[in-house]
């Protein structure tokens, strides 16, 4: 049997007198509790640091409350650099990053610390969640169904081949997340061009594994106020995703792949070459993809001779078919 290892939770806190108390009472409710509780308060307004002074004098565990001088979160990627410092604080060997209005399901800790325990080579598990309405009532939609993490996906994710699914879209949310502190030195700092959960997805697929679960392991609530959000595809979104333009594309992407290669490059490691090579080419069709005529002949032409780099570096067909005519 894998030894126990101890967990660390962290939390970012801003204005969530709302829904506050019930998240931070579901902690409190776990099957297997966490060691130690950090939460950076980005300097709210409102009764939040009061509801968090008041559940420590009760809680089964230490909790840390650290209020910011100054509000941060305003400035750009913000949230990050406070889960940046709520992560920096955590002693436990487990860190869980935590949002301020959800609600985890008992045994949310000990499924997710038994999956990392049971095996070395794991850097970090997620798992799926149902998202509820603003009053807690269960919308019968999966957080996986939001991100496209379908079956075909999930076994793409177990053979090893993660990080071009990391990189393609929002897979992994931070709520859902759960990674050994061993990969705090590779994590922190996070770069300027990335969040913080999928930079975290991300080292993980580098320096070690990236497992998900099927359970439902929280609820993930839907509120005007929260910073990320999640919901279905309609039919116009997927309309406007596919007439999106490749040079928007490769404008929002080239910062964030640009970050990811320097930070690797920066190991010097010959075991990382390969994430390297890929990133030099999935950036090097990016570019292509981003200069490439409006005229649809002269289009074709450009591409077929390049149709094989599409399969290798992004979504094959779709992505090929997309180019040939959007």
């Amino acid at each position: 049997m894998s030894l126990q290892k101890n967990i660390s939770v962290a939390m970012c806190t801003y204005n969530g007198e709302k829904y506050l108390k019930e998240q931070l009472d579901s902690i409190a409710a776990q099957t297997r509790l966490p060691s130690q509780l950090v939460i950076v308060d980005d300097r709210s307004t409102d009764s939040s640091v009061e509801i968090i002074r008041s559940f420590a004098l009760t809680a089964p565990f230490q909790v840390e409350l650290i209020v910011n001088p100054v509000n941060i979160g305003s400035l750009s990627k913000g949230i990050t650099k406070n889960f940046e410092e709520a992560t920096r604080l955590c002693t436990g060997a487990i860190i869980v990053p935590c949002d301020q209005d959800d609600v985890w399901v008992p045994r949310k800790l000990a499924v997710m610390a038994a999956i990392l325990e049971a095996d070395s080579t794991i850097g970090a598990v997620f798992s799926d969640a149902q998202l509820m309405t603003e009053k807690g009532v269960p919308k019968n939609i999966l957080l996986s169904q939001t991100t496209g993490l379908n079956k075909s996906e999930q076994r793409r994710l177990a053979r090893g081949d993660a990080l071009p699914l990391i990189l393609s879209m929002t897979k992994v949310y931070g709520s859902s997340l759960m990674f050994d502190a061993r990969l705090r030195d590779k994590i922190l700092p996070v770069p300027k061009h990335w969040w913080f959960d999928a930079w975290v997805a991300s080292m993980a697929v580098v320096h070690a594994r990236l497992v998900f679960t099927p359970e439902q392991l929280y609820f993930y609530r839907i509120h005007p106020n929260q910073s990320v959000s999640a919901s279905l595809d309609t039919l116009p979104d997927r309309v406007r995703r596919w007439r999106s333009s490749a040079r928007d594309f490769w404008l929002a992407s080239e910062g964030p792949l640009k970050d990811l290669y320097e930070r690797i490059e920066a190991e010097k490691s010959p075991k990382l070459q390969n994430y390297l090579d890929y990133l030099q080419g999935r950036l090097t069709l990016l570019q292509f993809r981003s200069e490439l005529p409006a005229n649809h002949v002269a289009r074709a032409i450009k591409i077929l001779p390049a149709a094989m780099d599409y399969f290798r570096y992004f979504n094959g067909w779709r992505s090929l078919v997309k180019d040939l005519t959007a």
